[in-house]
């Protein structure tokens, strides 16, 4: 009896994969294209078959008939997410993948959803990032939503002009991004530590930060420049003004690589060129600039050295503290502190100048030695021709 139930227990499991295959494969006779789709995504490796989603009767052998039973057909695009939500907002389904239960949830959080709710058909679905029938996992490279390709995702909705312009903007986030230090190391140079668009916006929730919040999103990265922020006059002053904190500097997506140059203009927006917040800005740029001249005049000293040869990598290493001391002092300049941008530049000056003298002195002990050696060349080549004139007089002599 055992083993009756067993073997029917195989049996029947044989035929509840036989009566899947067999509705895709009715469905798959009209819509191949679809089937083919559908065969490279994940639903269907995970026992999701086309009327799962479409609705129809599955033991239907006539196109009426299939279509008569609870048949839905194509959802309405507001309908969608709730579709897409009957499965993944379900918990216990979604645990054995550990996928999170809340993506609709959040979704009618964000600017699609209410939008959505609102009765826009513009906006985008679930079916817009993920695919229709294809839909990959979202680690496999050819998925929408693998990490590398998520900016062109959001690009066919958020690049596209004339689609934009129905909601009163006129520029183009895909584009800035992509010039952006942010797009250009992650596009180009393929650096994942660089922000693609659900960094900063968010996936199923994707909303603008407020004005209030974007010193949080940049500080999940800039952690350190938002403390130093935060410590600063600035916070409160764009708060006051209503202005969108780091965004009011360095652009949203168009962001400019960081630079003290930015402090002969960028403070120009909202301070007089005689203000004691551009002098500030002044004292700051001079301190950065000062100490970054010294390294690098130390650094032709230790190429010059290079070349003799002597052996540099010490001075190499000892140069990179320094720039790495420089570059801390980055983040403290959004204190607006002199006294605490100080120690950063003058730690980089003080190494900067221990390797120039130190080289220097290398130099010149090499110079001397050179001296000395040529010194005593020359008196042993006078000595040895004081020799040869005396042999050669001594023979004359003799032959006389």
């Amino acid at each position: 009896m055992k083993h009756a139930s067993v073997l029917l227990a195989v049996l029947f499991a044989a035929a509840t994969a036989a009566a899947r295959a067999n509705e895709a494969g009715m469905c798959g006779v009209c819509h191949s294209d679809v089937r083919v789709q559908f065969e490279q995504g994940v639903h269907r490796s995970e026992g999701i078959a086309c009327t799962t989603c479409h609705g129809g009767d599955v033991a239907a052998t006539t196109v009426e008939g299939a279509h008569r039973a609870g048949f839905r057909g194509v959802p309405r695009r507001r309908d969608i997410p709730a579709l897409c939500a009957s499965c993944h907002g379900d918990i216990a389904r979604m645990r054995p993948y550990n996928l999170p239960s809340d993506q609709f949830a959040l979704y009618q959080t964000s600017q699609h959803g209410r939008r959505l709710a609102k009765g826009d058909p513009n906006v985008a679905v679930c079916t817009d990032c993920h695919g229709v029938h294809e839909i990959r996992r979202r680690d496999d490279p050819r998925s929408r939503v693998f990490p590398r390709n998520i900016p062109s995702t959001c690009a066919r909705c958020h690049g596209d002009a004339a689609l934009m312009k129905k909601y009163g903007r006129t520029d183009n986030p895909y584009a800035d991004y992509a010039a952006g230090v942010h797009g250009r190391a992650f596009l180009e140079n393929a650096s994942d530590a660089a922000p693609e668009c659900t960094r900063c916006h968010g996936s199923h929730g994707a909303t603008p930060p407020g004005l209030g919040d974007v010193e949080k999103v940049c500080g999940q990265c800039h952690a350190t420049t938002r403390q130093y922020f935060l410590e600063g006059p600035h916070k409160k002053a764009m708060d006051d003004a209503g202005l969108p904190e780091c965004a009011a500097c360095h652009h949203n997506h168009k962001t400019p690589p960081a630079g003290v140059e930015m402090l002969d203009s960028v403070c120009l927006q909202c301070h007089a060129a005689d203000s004691e917040q551009q002098k500030l800005a002044g004292t700051m740029k001079g301190m950065f600039t000062d100490a970054a001249r010294e390294i690098d005049e130390a650094r032709h000293l230790v190429e010059e050295a290079a070349r003799i040869p002597l052996y540099v990598d010490d001075y190499q290493a000892r140069l990179e503290d320094a720039r790495t001391a420089l570059m801390e002092s980055f983040p403290v300049m959004h204190a607006l502190d002199t006294g605490r941008v100080e120690p950063h530049t003058r730690r980089a000056r003080s190494i900067a100048a221990e390797v120039s003298g130190e080289i220097h002195e290398k130099l010149a002990g090499r110079w001397w030695r050179k001296v000395g050696l040529g010194l005593f060349w020359f008196y042993l080549l006078l000595t040895a021709a004081i020799l040869v004139r005396a042999r050669h007089r001594a023979a004359a002599e003799s032959r006389h």
